[in-house]
């Protein structure tokens, strides 16, 4: 009786295991259970079923439509898209140190540092130091910083074939959602008529001025190393320079130019800014 039960259930293991399938896990979510005979660098071939081995044809499914395979043993392979998998970008580099390149002409220096995130977004910060560089109004100096930050999403291409991937982590069209504060003291000289005259007034005032920003923009890598990126935004920005700043008759009350941007006033609150940066690749 013993032997009788034990050979039951070495046929029943046995039947189990010659009738266990494998699986085809689809981007869709489906499954298929299957006997995979053939995993290539293009598709995957199968039959539904043991049965079918050598009596019909063999299906195929392309590789890019599956996301994983598991085995009637218990092995288990992944599959990524080229275009996201980070293992194809192992030798880019994925940091960058950007100067802004006209900024120096304009009193202040601008600095960038961007991360990517991953294959298709990364991440950037900036810094600008008002008060150095050049200026060519003597009338009209100021002292501070801004800040900034935004996450750059790459475009995509418009097309897709087998195994495509990005040229570069950071290189490509983009659009980027920004957010900048900058703060500063500015001083001016006021010229106003007293009796006869004129008299001459230097005059301080602090100025917090901030804008949230669309992006685009393009970056161009050369050998892995050096880099450009220039790039044009638009959106709404604010200040606390107020309306009646602007009565008076100098130019000077009111100002548009916030060194990380341009803005109007709360009549017409329209920010815009312009970028011409190069730098270089960091591991």
């Amino acid at each position: 009786m013993k032997r009788f039960y034990l050979l039951s259930v070495l046929l029943l293991i046995t039947a189990v295991i010659s009738y266990s399938q494998d699986k085809i896990y689809k981007r869709d979510h489906s499954v298929i259970e299957c006997v995979i005979t053939e995993v290539g660098i293009e598709e995957i071939k199968y039959y539904l079923s043991p049965d079918e081995i050598r009596n019909s044809p063999t299906f195929s499914i392309p590789v890019s439509q599956v996301s994983r395979i598991v085995l009637s043993n218990g092995r288990e392979m992944t599959f990524k898209d080229p275009l996201q998998d980070e293992s194809l970008y192992s030798e880019d580099r994925s940091h960058a140190l950007k100067l802004h390149f006209l900024s120096a002409l304009t009193e202040h220096l601008g600095f960038t540092y961007e991360k990517s995130i991953k294959p298709g977004r990364s991440f950037e910060t900036e810094l600008g130091l008002i008060g150095i560089g050049f200026n060519t109004d003597d009338y009209n100096r100021s002292q501070g910083a801004y800040v900034s930050s935004g996450y750059k999403f790459i475009r995509t291409p418009d097309f897709y074939t087998s195994h495509m991937k990005y040229a570069h982590l950071l290189k490509g069209s983009y659009i980027k959602p920004q957010i900048i504060l900058s703060v500063y003291q500015n001083e001016y000289d006021n010229d106003f008529f007293f009796g006869s005259g004129v008299t001459t007034r230097r005059i301080k005032r602090d100025v917090v001025a901030g804008a949230l920003l669309l992006n685009f923009g393009k970056q161009i890598i050369y050998d892995n190393a050096f880099l450009i990126d220039y790039s044009v935004g638009i959106g709404y920005g604010f200040s606390n320079l107020k309306n009646d700043e602007l009565d008076g008759g100098d130019v000077n009350d009111f100002r548009a130019f916030h060194y990380g941007f341009i803005a109007g006033d709360s009549n017409s609150p329209i920010a815009v800014n312009a970028r011409l940066k190069i730098g270089l690749l960091l591991k």
